[in-house]
């Protein structure tokens, strides 16, 4: 069975060791990527989006992230315009689950470690999941 991303980033964030398990999760890998990786923070506005949350169970929200997680390059791109990437944003969250939205805000901002501490670019790169920082 697949793991919905905040029950992923909950069992990584609480032993690291877990992270090697997903060292093949395409979702994982986009997320940590848009994370962490300079190149890949998302042009959006910072801080909370402001949206009608989905209020279906965790699971049955009419998106699926892991569908959704090869498009994520689109809110990176420069020759979209802001309203075009902020709007589909703003669609993307709504569909999802709120505790997935959290989860994205926190990684459309590069602020995945401050939900999940023991996240960071250097455990990601350590399991093999990113490039490790440059020195």
């Amino acid at each position: 069975m697949v793991k919905l991303l905040p029950e992923l980033l909950k069992e990584v964030n609480q032993n690291a060791e877990n992270m090697d398990n997903y060292r093949d999760n395409l979702l994982l890998k986009v997320i940590a990527a848009h994370s962490f990786l300079p190149k890949y923070k998302m042009l959006l506005p910072e801080g909370a989006t402001p949206h009608k949350p989905d209020d279906a169970p965790l699971g049955m929200s009419p998106v699926n992230l892991y569908a959704e997680a090869k498009r994520m390059y689109v809110f990176c791109r420069e020759d979209l315009p802001a309203l075009k990437r902020e709007t589909q944003w703003v669609s993307l969250l709504e569909q999802l689950h709120k505790d997935e939205t959290a989860i994205l805000d926190a990684v459309k901002d590069q602020k995945l470690h401050e939900l999940y501490p023991n996240i960071t670019w250097k455990a990601v790169s350590d399991a093999g999941i990113i490039p490790p920082p440059a020195e």
